[in-house]
């Protein structure tokens, strides 16, 4: 077990190579960029793919805004079938290309997940989303729809979100306020940045904003892992959510780890029914 949880470890930190575009984009995911992250992300997923194991011999895996192939690659060396979906040509390029040796056990579709949703014929094992809710307005929508495609007795996983602002107190947003401002200082578009942040909590938010549109979270409190506990409850899941502390900032990361902040979470709902 620990050998492979090292070994997923390291997948998870490999999408740090690559095309500029993507180092860019995962420069600013956390989940890959720190060791202890990569740890728990590890751990978890092979949690939840050992809990697949138990009841089919090749788990079939769903990963919703696959990317660059955070979430495929490790359930692809474990020895999982993925069908892996994604809007963005250039990043499934960049999955192709570290997971052509698993040619036969991937599936590569580019094209909005609402058009992957559809099709409720498929069933699947495991129904990934991996550092994506937040990117999306009507999360729960996009989790009651992608419920349906999960099998009897099936796995929904997701990491790297954050808390609904609100639920964590004023302390823990503060400190997390400060991390993101640090490690901005070396990003550049540090006046940037604050304006943008001065000017959502006025409630101003642009429809033409990049920066508004793509992280939803910071328009509108977060992700709300409550609704995602109480929904996943009402659907006949036993739902955990994970909630560990996360941030760009390599400096602050260590030491939010060390006081016990939680700003963020990852779940693992799993269908009661046993048997297939």
């Amino acid at each position: 077990m620990d050998e492979r949880i090292h070994r997923v470890a390291a997948l998870a930190n490999i999408s740090a190579y690559g095309p500029e575009a993507t180092r860019k984009y995962i420069d600013g995911a956390p989940h890959i960029k720190h060791a202890s992250l990569r740890a728990l992300y590890a751990k978890l997923v092979v949690q939840v793919y050992d809990y697949a194991k138990e009841h089919t011999a090749v788990p079939s895996v769903l990963d919703l805004g696959a990317g660059e192939g955070s979430a495929t690659l490790p359930f692809l060396e474990l020895g999982a079938m993925v069908t892996a979906v994604d809007i963005s040509s250039s990043q499934l390029n960049v999955l192709q290309s570290r997971c052509e040796r698993f040619g036969d056990r991937l599936e590569v579709r580019c094209e909005d997940i609402a058009d992957t949703l559809k099709d409720k014929h498929t069933k699947y094992d495991i129904v990934v989303a991996n550092s994506f809710l937040h990117h999306i307005p009507d999360y729960v929508g996009m989790i009651t729809e992608a419920i349906s495609l999960i099998a009897p007795g099936g796995q929904f996983f997701s990491f790297q979100d954050p808390l609904r602002y609100d639920s964590v107190g004023k302390p823990t947003m503060i400190f997390s306020t400060l991390a993101y401002f640090s490690w901005r200082l070396f990003k550049g578009d540090v006046v940037g940045g604050l304006k943008r942040r001065l000017r959502r909590r006025r409630g101003i938010y642009l429809e033409d904003s990049v920066h508004d549109n793509a992280e939803y979270h910071v328009t509108r409190n977060g992700v709300d892992q409550d609704a995602i506990y109480r929904l996943f409850e009402d659907r006949g899941f036993d739902c955990n959510i994970v909630r560990y502390f996360s941030t760009q900032s390599r400096l602050f990361q260590p030491i939010g780890s060390a006081l016990g902040v939680k700003n963020t979470f990852a779940v693992i709902a799993r269908h009661k029914m046993s048997a297939r």
